[in-house]
């Protein structure tokens, strides 16, 4: 209220000083000519500050003021001079000069928003500015953070937000707690804040969603605290936020998982993670690695991504023994040589090529990594008595239309056809957000470069959701029985939905869409099931357990992927098709588009 006040002072005063202005332009010194008109200025000053007031200028938070936000002041003082023109007009007891008018109009206009721009420029320029948290919630995660940051001196907590009624009024560290949540657009107009932070344990990302759209992430920044599962504690300090990400807006639920469970079963045992440098494989063993395993093999083609990985890992747990091994899991022969050595109890097979339209232009390649590097690890889990083996699919293998989709449901149908001393599982779900050559990826890249954002088509849908909860509901299969599970993704989003969320997240409201057209292999929109397949509730409500009554025969498919690939190796795509449909009759080459 007070920052309001001397606003509204310094704008009077503005007005008063462009009027005596006006008055020594237009006389020069005759003081005596002058003084005819001192009570025509007061008139004016009276006039332009009730419609400074009805005009809304101290509605805004004049730090983060725009062009639009500006032309708010010449709105009112253009107001104020026409105003005043008409008041002359018919009360005739006063006159003012016409040029004396104009410069007092041009003359307050210049001076408020010189002083509006200069605010602006020391408040960005301030070495010394101080951060200005407005923090949502008030339970003890809430209050610890602040008292973090007050402890710190990272910054000044301006006020809590909530939507208990029994703290709304009340105080928190001597600051005001206001509410309910819906009204953070509100308090924007009236509270000066740089950075807003959801720190809700639990909070839903439909709540997150609600409170990005009250804010102008232009201007304000907003983060949020972790889980508990992240920092396991109640206490957070500010090191532990981070930015809002479109994993918290995305529309998921929160998961619960059987942690004791899952810990009992991979205690003390060797897991093998193939595909590890990867972003699935990446976050398995993020989260097998905190169930204690007697170790933890890393196998997977790039250097680089496994070394990534090694070193976080060795980094937060190093009393877990944790291997390396490079190699391509269609390599037969070593593989072998890496099962003699580590003899795994699990495998988790994640390693594989996914990027659709890459894999179009080269399907041999598809066909040689995605299955025979399943073909190869599936016999050699049996030929070393692996006690599990899990399988990760995707949606895309369901009626594929592309050779990666075909790749993959051939490796489900061998998977299926096994038969051995070791338990073969599948866990099929769709698209995760942030994985490697996602197409998100380039959504972003795309906003920040402030491009336009390219979608193939206005009713692309896809399935989504976070790395850790796909991770950690393949965790949870494997205390559950059955050999095909399929994750529930719930609703498909628009792919357009999900680009302007992005854009919204990075502080652009407005992102130019355009449509290319879709690419070969590609679907409007996915499939989890087959109509052969059979849908039925585990004991955790996000897994399917699948049935089929088609039965697989493991030397058929062996036998036909290898006139498979050898036609694809030839580029004779027609007959290698016709190979392919005599696994998966659903197949749809290019698309269906010839």
């Amino acid at each position: 209220m007070k920052r309001k006040l001397l606003l509204f002072l310094l704008d009077v005063l503005a007005t008063i000083i462009a009027g005596v202005a006006a008055l020594f332009i237009r006389f020069g010194f005759d003081f005596v000519e002058m003084d005819k008109y001192n009570e025509s200025i007061y008139f004016y000053v009276i006039i332009a500050a009730v419609v400074y007031v009805l005009n809304g200028n101290y509605k805004i938070v004049w730090r983060y003021a725009n062009q639009k936000d500006f032309l708010i002041i010449f709105r009112g003082t253009l107001f104020s001079y026409l105003l005043t023109v008409m008041f002359f007009h018919f009360y005739r007891s006063f006159v003012l000069p016409r040029s004396v008018g104009m410069i007092t109009f041009l003359g307050s206009f210049m001076f408020i928003l010189t002083g509006r721009l200069l605010y602006q420029f020391f408040v960005q320029t301030s070495k010394n500015h101080t951060r200005k948290f407005l923090i949502v919630g008030t339970e003890n995660m809430a209050v610890s953070l602040a008292e973090d940051i007050e402890k710190n001196k990272v910054g000044e907590i301006v006020a809590f937000v909530d939507d208990d009624k029994s703290k709304i009024g009340r105080t928190i560290m001597g600051k005001k707690v206001y509410g309910p949540i819906s009204k953070i657009g509100e308090l924007s107009k009236v509270i000066d804040f740089d950075e807003l932070i959801i720190a809700i344990p639990g909070i839903t990302s439909n709540k997150v969603n609600q409170i990005v759209d009250l804010v102008d992430l232009s201007k304000v920044k907003v983060k949020i605290i972790p889980s508990f599962e992240e920092i396991l504690s109640e206490k957070v300090k500010i090191d532990d936020i981070r930015n809002i990400s479109l994993e918290d807006i995305i529309g998921r639920k929160p998961i619960d998982v059987n942690l004791q469970e899952i810990g009992e079963y991979l205690k003390d045992k060797v897991v093998l993670v193939t595909g590890a440098g990867g972003s699935i494989g990446s976050e398995l063993c993020r989260q097998i690695v905190i169930q204690k395993p007697r170790s933890l093999i890393l196998l997977g083609r790039g250097e680089n991504s496994i070394y990534e990985i090694s070193e976080e890992l060795n980094e937060k747990y190093a009393d877990v023994e944790i291997f390396r091994a490079i190699g391509d899991v269609e390599n037969r022969e070593w593989m072998e040589k890496i099962f003699e050595k580590f003899k795994p109890d699990i495998v988790f097979h994640a390693a594989a090529h996914k990027h659709v339209p890459l894999m179009e232009e080269n399907p041999y390649e598809a066909i040689r990594v995605n299955v025979f590097g399943t073909i190869n690890l599936a016999d050699i889990s049996c030929k070393f008595n692996v006690e599990k083996f899990v399988f990760i699919s995707t949606d895309k293998a369901v009626n594929p239309t592309s050779f990666m989709g075909l790749s993959k449901r051939i490796a489900e149908l061998y998977i299926l056809s096994k038969k051995c001393s070791t338990r073969f599982s599948i866990v099929r779900f769709g698209n995760v957000i942030g994985s490697r050559g996602s197409v998100l990826w380039k959504f972003k890249k795309q906003i920040e470069q402030g491009k336009p954002v390219t979608i193939t088509h206005p009713d692309m849908r896809r399935y989504f959701m976070s790395i850790p909860e796909a991770v950690s509901l393949v965790l949870e299969s494997t205390i559950l029985n059955g050999n095909l599970f399929v994750l529930d993704m719930g609703e498909q989003i628009p792919i357009e939905e999900i680009a302007r969320k992005l854009g919204k997240i990075l502080g652009k409201d407005n992102i130019e869409i355009v449509y290319t057209g879709i690419r070969r292999g590609e679907k409007l929109y996915e499939e989890l099931f087959y109509p052969y397949e059979v849908a039925n509730r585990t004991k955790h409500p996000k897994i399917f357990s699948v049935k089929y009554d088609k039965p697989f025969n493991e030397d058929e498919i062996k036998k036909n992927s290898l006139e498979i690939l050898e036609n694809l190796k030839g580029f004779n795509f027609e007959k290698a098709c016709e190979y392919a449909r005599k696994l998966v009759p659903e197949f749809k080459f290019r698309g269906g588009i010839e």
